[in-house]
């Protein structure tokens, strides 16, 4: 984070002339408050003077402030650079204060009475003046601080959310590979022929697999024509055994949702029960209240397949980078659903 508080010129060259009006204002009021025969209003002079100190005592403090952050900086030496920074600043602009206020009566020949009183309370209220400034720099740093440690923190955040879901996202290739190579080995001993068009539609399949895997979100119209194409490679591996009601969705290129989390919910589906001409499984895919639904009747396998739990517990963690809407499950021993938010464009 930089170090130190840059002045805007225009203020730079403004507050000697302001600070100084209302400095020497103050003091007016101060001793007006003190002796009743002190008249509030004073000559011009005075005022010009507290100006031209407070170009004199600001000017030497930014000077001296730099000398002093080469060796102490805010963010390593706070307590230092407080401690230090306000004894040297205090002392300085005392110094040039009464001083040049000496001086100036010297130079006019006016070396009347002088009260104790007066010069302790002129040095009081530069001393809190000064002290005012110090403190004020240290704040305004500590809350570009804090507000630079936000801004690093939400990228800190994107960052590992990115790198999150790129590893989520790059998960799902090898595992569609692996489970077509799967059904292609069962495939080719049971019917050459629709072995060699599953490998064709198999081709067409993984090229969309590879055309969307840089994207977070796809159209659900793209996103069914895919799964159109995916469950023609299942209809060739289980035939009439397998049964796929897709409902006509209207509007489906204004609605989005994430790549292949269809596919992944469709051959979750396949995985988990049994299809056979016995006990054929049927699934349903149709729309409702904003949401994608995927069910389909339950008949679990008697025999579990090996499984990475990364159908749903992929889509499930995609979404949560996705929107803040949750995924839905529901099971009530006959059928199974999982429903998935239909996103928007800007997600």
């Amino acid at each position: 984070m930089e170090e130190g508080i840059k002045i805007n010129k225009t203020i730079r060259y403004g507050y000697g002339f302001i600070l100084g009006i209302a400095f020497n204002f103050n003091m007016d009021i101060v001793f007006s408050l003190l002796y009743s025969n002190y008249k509030l209003i004073r000559p011009i002079q005075e005022y010009l003077a507290a100006i031209f100190l407070s170009y004199l005592v600001f000017e030497t403090l930014l000077l001296v402030n730099k000398q002093l952050r080469k060796k102490y900086t805010w963010d390593k030496d706070l307590v230092k650079r407080l401690t230090y920074q306000s004894i040297i600043d205090s002392s300085i602009a005392i110094i040039l204060v009464m001083g040049s206020k000496w001086i100036f009566r010297w130079i006019q020949h006016d070396m009347s009475f002088v009260s104790l009183q007066d010069e302790f309370t002129q040095g009081f209220i530069v001393l809190i003046i000064i002290l005012g400034f110090t403190i004020g720099e240290m704040s305004l740093f500590l809350l570009n601080k804090w507000r630079f440690s936000l801004v690093e923190l939400e990228r800190f955040k994107k960052e590992n959310a990115e790198y999150k879901f790129e590893l989520l996202r790059s998960q799902l290739n090898p595992h569609f590979l692996f489970n077509s190579l799967n059904t292609l080995s069962s495939l080719v001993y049971q019917n050459q022929e629709n072995a060699s068009l599953f490998i064709r539609k198999l081709s067409d399949v993984y090229r969309y697999i590879l055309d969307q895997r840089d994207k977070e979100i796809v159209s659900l119209e793209t996103e069914i024509t895919f799964a159109e194409s995916y469950l023609m490679l299942m209809q060739l591996r289980f035939e009439k055994n397998l049964i796929v009601n897709l409902e006509e969705i209207k509007k489906a290129n204004l609605y989005y949702v994430a790549p292949l989390s269809l596919q992944l919910l469709i051959e979750n589906a396949i995985k988990h029960n049994i299809v056979s001409k016995s006990k054929p499984l049927q699934i349903d895919i149709f729309t409702a209240e904003e949401y994608l639904v995927v069910k389909n009747n339950i008949q679990a396998k008697t025999y579990k397949e090996v499984s990475h739990e990364m159908g749903l517990k992929n889509i499930n963690s995609r979404y949560t980078f996705l929107t803040d809407r949750k995924i839905e499950i529901e099971n009530d021993g006959n059928t199974f659903s999982v429903k998935i938010p239909l996103l928007n464009k800007t997600k």
